[in-house]
Formats: C-alpha cells, structure tokens, sequence
C-alpha cells in the first residue's frame, strides 16, 4: 500500500500531491515508449486527461498489435479502494477538472457511482475493487470525452475444478444490478438485465464475475462482463446457456493455444438485448515483467507467427516493463513531485513503474482476429530498509 510505513498522515501526503497530476508520471515513462506503440499524435491525445487526474492513479495504454493499425485508447484507475488513491468521485475541490465533468450528465453519473462506491457501510463498498475509466481516443477531442467505466469485483474464494453445481454468491448479481441501475438512472433494458441475470446465473462452478463495464464511450447498447475461471471444457455449455449462437469449436482451439503461454484467460463479453459474437480472451500471467517473464516472448512470438502482431511492435512491448528511479532520472521529474520527495526525506524512493498488464485477443465467429497490448505505468514512494 502507498505510503505503508510513513509516519506521515495519508491525508496529510495526498495534500502534498496535490499539485501533481498523472501527467507527472506520464512525463517519466514517455521516453521508455516506443512510437510504434504511441505515436507522438496519440501521446498528444492522452496527455490532456492525464493531466487533469490525480497523481496516485495509474495509467493504461491500450495498444493495437497489427501492422496499419495505430489507434490507442487510455484508462485511468479512478478510484482504488484499498485507500492507497484519491476517490475521483470526491476530489472536485482538488483538481482543475474542465467544466463537462460538472455539466455533462454522464461524467456527473460517473462522479455519483465513485462517491456511493467510497461510502463505507455501502454494497458497492464491500464488494467493489477498483473503477478504471477507459477512453476511446480516435482523434483528437475538442473536450474531454466521455469514458467507459468499468468497475472490478472482488474475488471470491471459489473452491477449483469441482464439478459441484456453481453458486455464484446473490451479493455479486446484487452489486451489478445495483451499478447498472445507478450508472443507468434505472434507464436500462429488461431484456439486457435479465440476460445479464442469466450470464452471471450461468456460470459454472469456479467461476465468476471480474469485472462489470457500462460502455459509454461507445454509444452501446450493452454491458460489458469480464469473467475468469471458466474452463475450456465447460465453455461450450456455458455458452449455450447464456445464447451464444455460433460455432464453439474454433474459439475453443485458439483457447488452448492460448493457454499453453498464460497463467489466467479472461473472457469478455457484450450482453445487451443479445449477446454480442466478438469476445475478448484476456490473456495474464502472475508476472507482469516482460522482461523477467519468459512467457510473454512466447506468447508474443506466436502472436507474430500468426500475424497478428508485427516483430516491431513485439519488440516494443517486451522492453517496457522496468523502474525509472528519481536519482537516476532528475530531469524528468518534475518540480512539484521532486518538492514531495525532499519533504519526505531521503529515507524514500520515488519511482515510476512500468509493466505490460495483459494481452488481449478479440474473437470474431467469421475468423477475424485482433491482438492488443495493454502496458500500465504509475507511481509510488518506496522506503529504504
């Protein structure tokens, strides 16, 4: 946690910060960043929302692998509820935020769901995780755009590979409904919650819910669930079940092949008045360090070998990951985050972290297939033993 063993006041740290911005951070791990990841043309769409949020978020770079395909899209972990982060939904009288987060009944919703989530004896409260907010950065905006956001669950400790019938807790169904009907203003199809109800009433035994995301930024009419712990085996009749209407056998196969270089494969699905064909395979390993974790080139190479991510971009993705250090980077840190560091002492480290966060594979049942790179960075004050 930020900050663990200071004697200093949480309260009293973050009133420190509050000068500095995301954009801080973004500043220190910009020249790790390969161009053929973000273009100087991207970076210049991200940098305008990264420096309206506070400095304990963390950042996400969502990078399309292929060749001719140069968009990104950038996320924000908003709120993080383990304390170690600013509540966004609560932060109004501490960041220049721009006049449509006060005005736009959307980013206003966003603000509200954040403020509800903090609220200690709340639902949202004990099961919530984290909130990222994700934007869809095609060009550049006039304003700020208006962001997905996703909210994650906590885990369950769920008993594996048990053939027991699957529970999923009444406490999980009761926190989407109510995110939905808040992010909603109850203004959300019957048909996709009770599809939604089936999606989660669904699953099989060891599985569950990750994450639950309203896509606004996308004008769609659905929710997106990320689901982990689904077995390949038990995918078919999951399926099934929930209404997917198309063939599972060549998903199944690109799974298993996916499954030999990851720890952990996510899915993700759309869930509106049907549920949508492409799904997302998240793939993760324990070890987020590209450089330390052999099985990132692996998959990375097979992703090439399949031409699905050119050798540059492979490249790029595998040098990311690594610590940039204040002592060893002064000129780019900046003023305001260098002051925080002197208050401290030189018992603390100031360092900005970089790692590649997952590999997403989006499936299409006519055989298109998308690889994207996600490579998250931040920030934190780590004390000297």
């Amino acid at each position: 946690m930020l900050f663990k063993e200071s004697k200093l006041s949480r309260k009293t740290i973050f009133y420190l910060m509050n000068s500095c911005t995301l954009e801080n951070y973004l500043q220190v791990v910009v020249p790790h960043l390969s161009p053929e990841l973000v273009s100087p043309e991207a970076l210049s769409h991200i940098q305008p929302i990264a420096r309206i949020f506070p400095p304990s978020s963390e950042g996400l770079f969502e990078c399309r692998l292929g060749a001719d395909n140069s968009k990104v899209d950038f996320s924000v972990l908003a709120t993080n509820f383990d304390g170690s982060h600013h509540n966004f939904g609560g932060i109004n009288s501490v960041m220049n935020f721009p006049d449509i987060i006060f005005t736009n009944p959307i980013w206003r919703r966003i603000q509200d769901f954040c403020s509800v989530c903090c609220q200690p004896k709340s639902l949202l409260s004990k099961s919530a995780e984290n909130i990222w907010l994700e934007f869809d950065l095609d060009e550049q905006p006039e304003e700020l755009p208006i962001p997905s956001l996703f909210l994650g669950l906590k885990e369950f400790q769920l008993k594996k590979h048990t053939t027991e019938t699957s529970k999923i807790s009444d406490e999980q169904l009761q926190t989407i409904t109510t995110v939905l009907q808040i992010l909603f203003e109850h203004d959300i199809s019957p048909l996709i919650e009770k599809n939604l109800g089936i999606c989660v009433n669904s699953l099989p035994s060891g599985s569950q819910v990750l994450y639950v995301g309203a896509m606004f930024s996308r004008q769609l009419d659905a929710v997106r669930v990320n689901l982990g712990g689904i077995r390949v085996e038990m995918l078919e009749d999951y399926l099934a079940q929930i209404g997917w209407i198309y063939s599972v056998k060549p998903l199944k196969k690109i799974i298993k092949l996916l499954a030999k270089f990851s720890d952990a494969i996510i899915l993700n699905l759309d869930i509106g008045t049907s549920i949508f064909p492409k799904i997302g395979l998240e793939c993760l390993l324990e070890n987020k360090s590209s450089r330390l974790e052999p099985k990132w080139q692996l998959l990375l190479d097979f992703l090439v070998e399949q031409g699905l991510c050119i050798p540059e971009k492979r490249d790029a993705v595998l040098n990311w990951s690594g610590c940039s250090h204040e002592k060893s980077y002064p000129e780019l840190w900046s003023k305001e985050l260098s002051k925080v560091s002197s208050f401290l002492g030189s018992k603390w480290y100031s360092i900005c972290f970089r790692n590649l966060n997952h590999i997403k594979i989006i499936y299409h049942p006519d055989g298109n297939l998308e690889a994207k790179g996600y490579l998250a960075f931040g920030h934190r004050f780590v004390c000297k033993n």
